[in-house]
């Protein structure tokens, strides 16, 4: 008991510098399909003021936002994690963010997460969609609903003006304009429907938007599966441009630290990056993505997703 005493007078007297109250946000059972959010409190418990230098969740589908990057002795920031449950798998489910920061030399880490069951009576198919072409470019949504009395969508918007969304019955048509400009981003698709439960479905699109002459990647996304007991997967990407011209990389870099990334130097008619997942990341599914800046031709940029399963 002597010799544990000091250790537990230590621990006392050395707080975490940056501390949350409530690191787990037990949400239980919950009905897949509204968005999900949790707003986490991060206090200063230091004599230094913190610095956060960044916020990585476990997966691409965790959107962050944080009200405060440098918190002085005795300040608070609040961290929200939000989740669009439509698009994750029913069952138990764990979203994390780790908080990376700094104060008078030191560094540390703050780990949160939510954690919910989903259970589905309304299923969107797909759960997202994807834009990949040179014009103009269709695609379909259809919404089902077990239950005895299904709900109704009212009203379909769009964040981008040249993706539009008209409802048809049990289904909503989106169509990307030939006059989108030139480039890979995300938009959404909001739909309004009649419910109280599901008041509001976010349907993510993700947007490549080709210009002539752009290289392409093969395959544009990358799917991967942890097999029991693996703890590192790889997939290899190819990058063309038309006409056989030739193709050299300048840089490929992950937005999540345990997605590394390793590329051809040489140019070519084909550059290659093999994307490898392990680490943290082993523990459950996420998805990230990977920004490849070209030196040939030169100016270019492609943006790989990733995705994992366990």
């Amino acid at each position: 008991m002597n010799a544990i005493l000091p250790l537990l007078v230590f621990a006392v007297a050395n707080p975490p510098a940056l501390a949350c109250p409530a690191p787990v946000a037990a949400k239980g059972e919950i009905k897949a399909g509204p968005p999900l959010a949790h707003a986490f409190q991060l206090t200063n418990r230091s004599p230094d003021t913190i610095t956060i230098a960044k916020v990585e969740a476990g997966c691409g589908c965790v959107q962050r936002s944080l009200s405060a990057k440098v918190l002085k002795p005795g300040e608070t920031a609040t961290l929200t994690l939000g989740v669009n449950t439509l698009t994750q798998p029913d069952g138990p489910n764990r979203w994390q963010a780790i908080v990376y920061w700094s104060a008078n030399g030191a560094a540390g880490e703050l780990a949160v997460s939510v954690t919910a069951t989903l259970s589905r009576e309304v299923t969107i198919t797909p759960p997202q969609l994807g834009f990949s072409t040179t014009g103009e470019a269709t695609q379909q949504l259809a919404i089902a609903d077990r239950r005895a009395k299904p709900l109704a969508i009212l009203k379909a918007t769009s964040s981008s003006p040249h993706l539009t969304a008209s409802i048809g019955n049990g289904t909503v048509q989106v169509k990307l304009t030939a006059d989108a400009p030139a480039g890979q981003r995300d938009e959404v698709i909001s739909l309004q429907t009649d419910d109280p439960v599901y008041p509001e479905f976010r349907i993510p699109v993700r947007i490549n938007k080709k210009a002539p002459g752009q290289v392409a990647a093969s395959p544009e996304e990358v799917t991967v599966k942890f097999a029991a007991g693996q703890d590192e997967v790889s997939a290899l990407v190819q990058l063309r441009a038309p006409e056989g011209k030739a193709v050299r990389i300048d840089s490929a870099v992950s937005d999540f630290s345990a997605a590394t990334v390793k590329h051809s130097t040489a140019a070519g008619p084909v550059a290659t990056l093999r994307i490898t997942i392990g680490g943290a990341a082993a523990s459950q599914s996420g998805s990230c993505k990977v920004t490849v800046k070209l030196a040939e031709p030169a100016g270019q940029e492609v943006i790989v997703p990733v995705s994992w399963k366990r």
